[in-house]
């Protein structure tokens, strides 16, 4: 049975030993790693490789090192593969996530503006128009 992230967080405080703590919860962490989930919603979307080659903008090869697992992109680049995708927020977020970077923001006026950008299902072109217009 999958626990919610707060249980986790409040279990890990209160545990005394680490060792333990992990291997009670052994079932609970992520075993995915960035390329493999890209290659999940890949799947879930109907998307080749050369879709998201195409649509985010980035270079070639790089884009095809991320994919195979080989570079861990930094955020902005992983935010290009996210709208090469096509993800929804939620999606986006979890993909922050596993690739341990920060999930989007609504606190942060960059970080709102690809939200709504990724909400409206806006391109990646339509999006840096819109964040170089705000």
């Amino acid at each position: 049975m999958s626990k919610r992230t707060e249980e986790l967080v409040n279990e890990l405080k209160e545990c005394t030993s680490i060792n333990d703590y992990i291997m009670e919860n052994e079932s609970q962490f992520l075993e995915l790693n960035t390329a493999e989930y890209i290659e999940i919603l890949m799947e879930h979307k109907g998307l080749k490789k050369i879709d998201i080659v195409k649509r985010s903008k980035l270079s070639e090869v790089y884009t095809y090192q991320i994919l195979a697992g080989m570079k861990n992109p930094d955020r902005d680049k992983l935010l290009c593969i996210i709208f090469a995708l096509e993800a929804d927020v939620a999606e986006a977020d979890c993909l922050l996530k596993i690739a341990g970077k920060s999930e989007l923001y609504a606190k942060h006026r960059r970080d709102t503006i690809i939200m709504f950008a990724l909400s409206k299902k806006l391109t990646i072109d339509e999006t840096n128009d819109l964040l170089y217009e705000l």
